[in-house]
């Protein structure tokens, strides 16, 4: 009887030292973040530091910001929410403002038909300040109309079609001559609606109406000038996107969408 009540006490306290083994650990465990401030659009991965068990996740209020079993949390729009992971009876918190997003991102295109001034870089080198309006963008057949008017631009296929922008720059200042067309890019950097979709140059439209052509205009500082493109791609891409290099690795993006 003795032996067997030894037994009991060593296995007892064996269980306690594993229970208080747990509750250690269990201590030291904490999110990397206790509070998140994320433009709505963007996403955070929270983790729980030294974990001792499954992370579940919550968020308080979904339609303000959501939470992945991952703990990727995802903002939808403004307002505060708290995600809390659950590691067993431990409970940790944090807490997510979500703020609009910043104008001239992919979430928030600024409005192509504004006056929008900036600063264009080229491969990381600032080359001068510029203002560029967009006057009038046309899509389907408004477009091929304007891009026939030259005998010699292609005629759209079946599953083709001209997109036209007509522009008005100014090159406020800077120290060299710079293309339009690197300033607007029309060969890679426009894309569909949502900023997601780059659109692949099929062809191009050149000499259609009397005013300069954007491919081929040059500006010198000091210049401001009205031109104009129509570029041909597949159909169905009306209203579109397109960013600008305006920093090191930095673009702002635009929407033609009224």
């Amino acid at each position: 009887m003795k032996r067997l009540f030894s037994l009991f006490l060593v296995f007892s306290l064996i269980g306690s030292l594993g229970t208080s083994a747990v509750s250690a650990k269990a201590a030291t465990m904490k999110l990397n973040k206790k509070n998140l401030t994320l433009s709505a659009g963007n996403s955070y991965t929270l983790k729980v530091k030294k974990a001792v068990g499954k992370v579940k996740w919550k968020s308080s209020k979904k339609s303000v910001a959501t939470v992945s079993s991952k703990g990727k949390v995802k903002a939808k729009k403004t307002g505060t929410a708290k995600i809390t992971a659950t590691v067993g009876r431990k409970k940790l918190t944090c807490r997510v403002k979500v703020k609009a997003p910043a104008k001239g991102t992919k979430q928030n295109p600024l409005s192509a038909y504004s006056a929008n001034t900036f600063n264009y870089y080229e491969e990381g080198k600032k080359r001068g300040r510029f203002t560029l309006k967009l006057l009038r963008f046309e899509s389907g057949d408004a477009a091929a109309e304007l891009a026939k008017s030259n005998a010699t631009n292609p005629v759209p296929e079946q599953n083709e079609e001209y997109i036209y922008f007509k522009f008005q720059i100014q090159y406020h200042s800077g120290e060299q001559t710079v293309n339009a067309r690197d300033v607007f890019n029309y060969y890679y950097n426009i894309y569909g609606a949502d900023c997601t979709k780059q659109l692949k140059n099929l062809d191009w439209g050149f000499f259609f109406e009397p005013v300069d052509d954007l491919g081929t205009t040059t500006l010198s500082p000091g210049n401001k000038i009205i031109c104009s493109k129509a570029v041909l791609v597949n159909k169905g891409n009306g209203p579109v996107t397109y960013c600008i290099s305006t920093g090191n690795d930095v673009w702002t993006w635009f929407t033609t969408a009224r």
